[in-house]
């Protein structure tokens, strides 16, 4: 499996609400959480963020001199 779901992604939320450690440890070092919530599930991920492409309307110069140039969350 190359990437998280959605509902992969749902459970981790549920698993740092309800355990303050995994809540740490999502927070500071998630590519660790997203593996040990995998090892915990049975499952491999190889990517952890899937980034996508820049606006096709945003150059690289609006990009560093804008604070309306603000990426979407990369996940839920």
């Amino acid at each position: 499996m190359s990437a998280p779901t959605n509902d992969d992604w749902g459970k981790m939320h549920a698993k740092a609400w309800k355990d303050p450690e995994f809540r740490t440890l999502l927070e500071q070092d998630p590519t660790s959480a997203v593996k040990a919530y995998g090892d915990e599930v049975g499952k491999t991920f190889t990517k952890i963020v899937n980034l996508g492409d820049k606006p096709s309307d945003a150059s690289d110069d609006d990009l560093h001199t804008h604070d309306s140039a603000v990426a979407p969350p990369a996940c839920c």
